[in-house]
């Protein structure tokens, strides 16, 4: 080529990338984001121009529901399900679309809101989405069934189940879920038993009080302890406190790898750590004990009247020995609740003996075992009403049987 023909090539070039040039500067395209407007007709404007974009397909369908059209339901199912087309892994086209839905509940057919339900329920698999979102889609559908389904198996999410079931009358899903939480404590204990350390096995622990379901796990951790001896304050003084009253009161053993409890401050009440110490056969240690705590102006209270009591009610659980022959007949009135009554459990020598609605006033009869002293606990289930204030039931009387 020669010169004279380069040099009118670069020459077209040049007016080419000029002309270009001009054109980007007159009416640039529209490469870059921007975010999409809160208008349906201006959206249904801008996706018939880029029909790609899942952005503007995903605002659509959370503004559909709010405009005037006779079509807007129509329009909002099919906005999401073009977004979903062009960005099936994006959650923001789902969140958007169940937005508009929760905005409108109401108004939407029983078909709209399952299938917004069934669209949504996956993201609740995400504890943080759990949490934010169970109790207002609870007091929005009412359906805690959806919700089981759909919770992170985790503790905290099955606790929040409970709390929703307790406090809004739905006492046969509390049993269903009481159990099933019971089996999830037991399964994440065992799995940590021998490879956690036994700071991290105390730490792991659920929180008391401790019935006949929790034996299992307080007997497989002593035995581990044993095993491998706690070294240090795993600083849950109120599981340790409880842990070794069940053990004590029910003869489980052995007690050693607890040892350090006795000479560790704060690593346990006082009192639990007098009785681990005598129990451990350390009378000096328990004496060096009981001398940092004399008072004789101190009273304690009779394990034959009833404790934990809000003043001279039942505000969360209460307990007392007591001496029966063949059973226990417990009289319990509500003194105070919203119109979800109160639930009890009641239990002997710590396993479940009765439990109910209370209404009014309730009397329960509870078979006791044989002669001698059974310890009588009343747990109240539900004790916040909706409202957040506390519950209150009071024991009218107990007599044996």
């Amino acid at each position: 080529m020669s010169g004279k023909a380069i040099r009118l090539f670069l020459i077209v070039i040049g007016v080419t990338m000029a002309v270009a040039a001009i054109a980007f500067i007159v009416r640039p395209p529209e490469i870059h984001w921007t975010p999409p407007s809160a208008d349906a007709q201006a959206l249904a404007r801008r996706i018939a121009w880029h029909p790609t974009d899942w952005a503007a397909a995903s605002a659509l369908s959370e503004v559909s529901l709010d405009s005037r059209s006779g079509d807007r339901f129509l329009l909002w199912r099919a906005a999401y399900e073009h977004a979903k087309q062009l960005a099936p892994d994006r959650l923001d086209t789902t969140k958007a679309f169940a937005r508009a839905a929760f905005f409108h509940w109401s108004e939407l057919s029983s078909n709209d809101q399952r299938n917004v339900l069934d669209t949504f329920a996956p993201l609740l698999r995400d504890q943080a989405t759990f949490g934010r979102m169970a109790r207002p889609l609870f007091e929005l559908t009412g359906d805690l069934t959806m919700l089981h389904r759909s919770h992170p198996r985790n503790e905290s999410s099955m606790s929040l189940l409970i709390y929703l079931a307790l406090q809004n009358g739905f006492f046969a899903e509390y049993h269903n879920l009481r159990g099933e939480l019971e089996r999830q404590h037991l399964a994440d204990f065992n799995a940590a038993l021998h490879t956690a350390s036994p700071v991290e096995l105390i730490a792991r622990f659920p929180d008391p009080p401790y019935h006949a379901e929790a034996e299992p796990m307080i007997a497989a951790l002593l035995e581990e302890l044993h095993r491998r001896p706690l070294d240090d304050n795993p600083g849950r003084g109120t599981i340790v406190d409880a842990i070794v009253d069940y053990a004590l009161r029910h003869g489980l053993g052995p007690l050693d790898g607890l040892e350090v409890i006795t000479r560790k401050p704060g690593s346990a009440s006082v009192a639990t750590r007098i009785k681990l110490a005598r129990k451990l056969g350390l009378a000096d240690r328990a004496l060096q004990l009981e001398l940092s705590i004399s008072d004789p102006r101190r009273v304690q209270p009779l394990d034959s009247e009833w404790q934990g009591l809000c003043e001279t009610d039942v505000c969360d659980r209460a307990w007392r020995t007591i001496e029966a022959d063949h059973g226990v007949a417990l009289s319990i009135e509500t003194k105070m609740t919203d119109n979800v009554p109160a639930y009890v459990e009641i239990y002997v020598d710590d396993a479940l003996a009765a439990e109910g609605e209370v209404g009014a006033r309730r009397d329960f009869i509870l078979p006791a075992g044989g002669h001698g002293t059974h310890r009588v606990e009343v747990v109240l289930a539900n004790p916040l009403t909706r409202n957040n204030e506390h519950r209150r039931i009071h024991i009218a009387s107990i007599t044996t049987l």
